[in-house]
């Protein structure tokens, strides 16, 4: 791993020539050693560094050691992963308290995370505890609010009855078709112009037993994702991603030997048999399995699949699940493992945690069911070959930008930070050396956190293009850039949302700016959404629709998907009907589709025309 030791001495100086004091905390129990003890014994502490005289000081206390203590030090320089030699023997008992003054090397590894202590004793004279000399937290890392944003919105409600509907992309040939993941396993094609839908695919049969509590309970696994062959109007081609039972041999696991991973995460190959059919189905008969990992944990499952501009499918993966990227005891009776020590985001030999990307119709890949891209950045180097980016937590959407190629993903944060990110081909974003921009810091068995004092972490890490914390939101999901016609101040801005601000059906709209700060749509006739945000979807015209439902949970009959629109005259979606719509209605009017000179949102009633009607219509609401 490259360090960033060089950085760290330009800070020093810097620091040095400031006399700052930095505070520590150090966490102590038996899970951080290597391997873990399994001891019940646990500790807390805290530590500062004086950075003009270099004076390190601590504090720490411990208690419930399962036999004598023998020894106490700080080791260091090492990480989370791996051991070093004392550097400071400690009295034996509790309270330890007492200052050093370090060497610049030694006060540069302080800082950047890299010592630890360990308190040893007769069973296990290696460590019995052991916690790292970390930064202290940063309570509210982004105090500044999500501000309202220029653009006023309401919905057209395309379908309703769903489950929970998560993902829409255009079903190609049919331009008033969208289709349509519901993540109980039904693939819905849905006439946004009809306000219809049918079923288009059942694959519930397939997916593992949604409910991670039982019925009508949270779960992240399902029907992700459905992405449409570059060539589908000849082929009738289209791939899905689901959560399956653990039922064959994977192509990749993670997982340690006699242990079992709570599902498989598989992409499929189906056919339509005649694509041009406005009301075809898909052909249960023709599924071809092309790729099947496991999945350690129920949650962080990515689920993303999306074509890019080159004609290569990509898919989004989480790290595994669980919490902190890491083999992390027990969680409801399970032993949360398939994340090693390092975790998953940041091994390049591991699946999860990526954005991946293959040739659908090669067959170089070791299993023979699709090709690998001979361009991806880890072909004929260290890594596995199908993967694009990594260091990613839970890419649960992702998209490409219809006019640029562009790629956009929302990943969902941990404790405190939410993210959106460009993916570019071999970046490494972070994750789990970082949440979002700041530094992460691993906390044993206590809640992991944030800090924004620089730990030692990989080099050339991309950092988020916009992020927020816990106080707006809790899981990011990531849309769609906009390039419809029906609000043209709107195009070119990425659309994007939360889950729920507080986990109670209060998902969040927002969009970024043109210098890429988050703005929060203002909705028309309505304080807040009011529903739980479950993704997004687009049409063959660029137009973005929201997937939603009014409980949170894959089970029921709430689930919606809305078609983003602005209020009857509010062409330019300022939140006003007043002189400037009218000046653009006329500028546009006597155009119909096609036109130079249409403009759809002065189409106020639809019929693909401006005329006397729309001006009418624009009229009635003029001054509102």
């Amino acid at each position: 791993m490259v360090r960033i030791a060089t950085a760290l001495a330009l800070l020093s100086s810097l620091f040095i020539a400031r006399g700052e004091v930095i505070s520590f905390t150090i966490t102590l129990d038996g899970f951080q050693e290597l391997p873990p003890s399994g001891s019940t014994a646990t500790g807390a502490g805290t530590a500062s560094l004086d950075t003009a005289t270099s004076l390190f000081s601590w504090n720490i206390t411990f208690a419930g050691l399962g036999s004598a203590q023998t020894a106490a030090h700080f080791h260091g320089a090492a990480d989370a992963c791996s051991s070093a030699a004392p550097v400071i023997a400690l009295p034996l008992g509790s309270p330890i308290s007492g200052s050093q003054t370090l060497t610049p090397t030694q006060a540069d590894d302080v800082r950047a995370g890299r010592w630890y202590v360990n308190v040893h004793s007769t069973a296990l004279p290696g460590g019995e505890i052991r916690g790292g000399v970390m930064p202290a937290r940063v309570n509210d890392p982004i105090p500044a609010a999500i501000p309202p944003g220029d653009f006023h919105i309401t919905f057209d409600a395309v379908a309703t009855g769903m489950t929970a509907p998560n993902w829409g992309a255009p079903i190609p040939g049919h331009v008033e078709q969208i289709a349509v993941t519901d993540q109980n396993g039904i693939l819905w094609a849905v006439d946004v112009a009809a306000g219809t839908k049918r079923v288009f695919l059942d694959v519930s049969a397939r997916l593992v037993s949604l409910g991670i509590g039982g019925p009508n309970t949270f779960d992240e696994r399902g029907l992700l994702g459905v992405a449409f062959h570059p060539d589908y109007s000849a082929n009738g081609k289209l791939y899905t991603f689901t959560s399956e039972p653990v039922s064959a041999t994977p192509d990749f696991t993670t997982m340690p030997a006699g242990t079992t991973p709570n599902c498989q995460s598989v992409i499929a190959e189906w056919r339509v048999l005649d694509p041009a059919d406005p009301a075809a189905t898909v052909d249960p008969t023709t599924r071809r399995e092309l790729l099947r990992f496991d999945k350690p944990q129920f949650n962080h499952n990515g689920g993303a699949i999306e074509f890019g501009p080159d004609g290569m499918l990509f898919i989004s993966t989480g790290d595994g699940g669980g919490r902190d990227d890491r083999d992390d005891g027990v969680s409801l009776g399970v032993p949360l493992v398939g994340h090693g020590c390092e975790g998953n985001g940041q091994n390049i030999n591991s699946v999860l945690g990526k954005i991946l990307r293959i040739d659908v119709d090669g067959s170089n890949s070791a299993n023979g069911h699709y090709g690998i891209p001979a361009d991806n950045p880890f072909v004929n180097t260290a890594g596995l070959d199908e993967i694009f980016a990594y260091g990613l937590r839970n890419p649960f959407r992702f998209s490409f930008d219809s006019a640029t190629g562009v790629c956009y993903a929302g990943d969902v944060g941990q404790n405190q930070i939410e993210e959106v990110d460009r993916i570019v081909a071999g970046g490494n974003y972070g994750w789990r050396a970082k949440e979002g921009s700041f530094y992460f810091v691993f906390n044993g068995n206590q809640p992991s956190y944030v800090t924004d004092q620089p730990l030692d972490v990989p080099f050339g890490l991309i950092e988020p293009v916009a992020q927020y914390d816990h106080n707006e939101g809790i899981s990011a999901i990531g849309g769609f850039v906009y390039r419809g016609d029906r609000i043209p101040s709107l195009r070119g801005r990425y659309v994007f949302g939360d889950f729920a601000r507080t986990f109670t059906n209060d998902g969040r709209l927002f969009y970024l700016d043109a210098s890429d700060a988050i703005r929060e749509f203002q909705l028309v006739g309505q304080a807040g959404f009011g529903r739980s945000l479950l993704g997004f979807g687009r049409d063959a015209a660029g137009e973005i629709y929201v997937m939603a439902n009014g409980t949170g949970v894959p089970f029921g009959t709430t689930g919606v998907v809305l078609r983003i629109r602005t209020r009857a005259g509010d062409i330019d979606a300022d939140g006003d009907v007043d002189l400037q719509d009218l000046a653009f209605l006329l500028a546009a009017f006597g155009s119909c589709a096609g036109d130079p000179t249409y403009n759809a949102a002065a189409d106020i009633d639809g019929n693909g025309c401006v005329e006397l009607q729309d001006l009418a219509n624009l009229l009635a609401a003029f001054g509102s």
